[in-house]
């Protein structure tokens, strides 16, 4: 029985990227570069005129602002304690000089925005004010406003008297006048962000191509790697299941040691080589604990060297005694392995109780050709010296006959393994031997296996008795007839009887003893110890013949299943 170690391969495994083999579907990466690319300029635009301004800015707004406040309120302060003389008013051109006896007119009107302050007995000076907000504004797009408390715009730096719309405006109360000052900050002139916006949408676009083909190919790759990994798990399903196919057919099992871990496992064939439970653990003296304790010295020194060679090594064991079973043997095959944590050893069983068997029953068969042959070669000397007595004319053909009729029990016996020949078929075989005239005897019996011992003895008896019949007796003229009966005797062992009856019958009498009679007698009495007893008829020879039970085989077996 040939046994190869088997090893189990480790399984490689596969990161798993969520990707679907085969169906590439969206790229959610390139959708969101897509949309990104589409709502970037409206958000930007969004995003520019929602950013508020810095703090900076605005506290600088501020400060101006007050500063002016306080310059305008105390302007306004002075023009209201310093009346305005009527010289110092502007005159109309088209109107007439004024003279002494003319009478007192009514002051000039105040333009509508300072009524407020006309109410209050003060008539601004417009230029002053004005030059006021001028100087106290810087050149970089500020600009100051005297607001009304409604907002209307009554004064500001610069040409013009339109509310301007800034992009940050602040604005400070005048102490003790119903005024305010707003500082303005102009809008600077920025250029254009559309460019930007093309160039950003652009980018973003490319970058959603870029990403929708590097996402392809990361599925191409997944798949494929999918792929592999679904051929590697049935190349390796196939491959395990072509081993459990070959183990079985074997009958083997595998199993694993750990040395340091000091654990032991098996499949369900070694388990019940073993006679263990499926898919356990065990200890590593387990398998010294079921072995007989003579051979646990070859399993060690088995160990050892595979633990030196590193090589597979096998060796034959023996399995405890088991009482009112007979002996099993195992075999084993294994090999050394570096692991992690130190030795692994890797290997399978099987259960070598047949061939032990068939290797023992070899042996003895070997000794019992062996001595077969010794007796077949002293049988021929003793029929060499048996037959210096008859005439040299037919002793060749005699001679050469008796040893074909041992031939044919030997045969006969090596057919059967050695354990035994059939009587019928012996008898069989002498009588063809005989010609045509040997299809006329009849033969009547239950199943008889004649012991290896008897086997060659009775062919020779066989022999003899057909070829005096088909030389003297029943088969030398046509009509005569034979039979030959056998049964199993109560006390053990067997009674034959042959019976000849004669086409013509013959006065009664006794034939000589010649050699025929003589290697009867030798051979039934002395060699297998049974009896023999001849009687010449009218009819015919007939010859009972008994052999004890000894010559015969207690269980025919091979008898029963023919």
């Amino acid at each position: 029985m040939g046994i190869t170690a088997t090893l189990q391969s480790p399984r490689r495994r596969v990161r798993s990227t969520g990707l679907a083999p085969g169906r590439p579907g969206p790229s959610w990466l390139a959708l969101g570069l897509l949309l990104a690319a589409i709502l970037a300029p409206p958000a930007l635009i969004l995003i520019e005129r929602a950013v508020p301004p810095p703090l900076a800015e605005i506290d600088r707004l501020g400060r101006l602002a007050a500063k002016a406040a306080d310059a305008v309120a105390a302007l306004l302060a002075q023009q209201a304690a310093t009346p305005r003389r009527a010289e110092d008013a502007p005159r109309n051109p088209a109107a007439p000089p004024a003279t002494a006896d003319a009478a007192p007119r009514e002051p000039a009107a105040v333009p509508m925005p300072w009524t407020h302050l006309a109410l209050q007995g003060v008539e601004p000076d417009l230029a002053s004010l004005g030059a006021a907000l001028a100087m106290l504004a810087p050149r970089d797009g500020i600009r100051i406003a005297l607001l009304a408390p409604d907002g209307q715009v009554l004064l500001r730096s610069g040409a013009g008297t339109e509310p301007e719309q800034g992009v940050l405006v602040v604005r400070r109360a005048v102490p003790g006048w119903p005024l305010q000052v707003a500082a303005l900050q102009a809008p600077p002139a920025t250029p254009s962000v559309l460019p930007f916006l093309a160039v950003a949408a652009l980018a973003l676009l490319l970058l959603a191509g870029f990403a929708l083909r590097w996402d392809r190919r990361i599925r191409a790759t997944a798949a494929a790697a999918l792929r592999d990994e679904a051929l590697r798990r049935a190349s390796l399903a196939e491959s395990t299941a072509r081993q459990r196919l070959a183990l079985g057919a074997a009958g083997l099992g595998c199993w694993s040691w750990d040395e340091a871990a000091d654990e032991v496992t098996w499949d369900a064939s070694a388990a019940a080589i073993l006679g263990w439970q499926p898919a356990c653990l065990a200890r590593g003296d387990a398998l010294r604990q079921r072995l007989d304790p003579a051979d646990a010295p070859l399993l060690q020194a088995a160990l050892e060297q595979g633990r030196r060679s590193g090589e597979p090594t096998q060796c034959t064991l023996r399995l405890r005694a088991t009482p009112g079973l007979p002996q099993r043997w195992i075999e084993l095959r294994i090999q050394a392995w570096p692991g992690p944590r130190g030795i692994l050893w890797h290997g399978v069983i099987g259960d070598a109780t047949a061939r032990r068997e068939a290797e023992e029953a070899q042996q003895r068969l070997l000794h019992e050709v062996d001595h077969r042959a010794r007796n077949a070669l002293a049988v021929v000397q003793a029929l060499l010296r048996l037959s210096r007595g008859e005439p040299p004319a037919g002793l060749l053909p005699r001679v050469e006959a008796r040893i074909a009729a041992l031939a044919r029990a030997h045969t006969l016996l090596a057919q059967s393994r050695w354990e035994g020949a059939d009587l019928r078929r012996l008898a069989t075989a002498e009588l063809n031997r005989q010609g045509p005239s040997g299809q006329r005897a009849q033969l009547a019996g239950p199943p008889v296996l004649l012991s290896p011992l008897a086997a060659q003895p009775m062919a020779m008896v066989l022999h003899e008795l057909a070829s005096n019949a088909a030389r003297h007796g029943a088969l030398a003229a046509p009509g005569g007839s034979l039979s030959l009966t056998w049964r199993w005797l109560p006390e053990g062992g067997l009674d034959l009887a042959w019976q000849e009856t004669l086409a013509v019958p013959q006065p009664r009498g006794r034939a000589p003893a010649g050699f025929g009679t003589r290697i009867l007698d030798a051979t039934i009495r002395d060699q297998l110890g049974g009896r023999i007893a001849r009687e010449w008829r009218a009819e015919g020879l007939r010859c009972s013949i008994g052999l004890p039970a000894g010559c015969l085989v207690a269980a025919p077996a091979l008898l029963a299943a023919e």
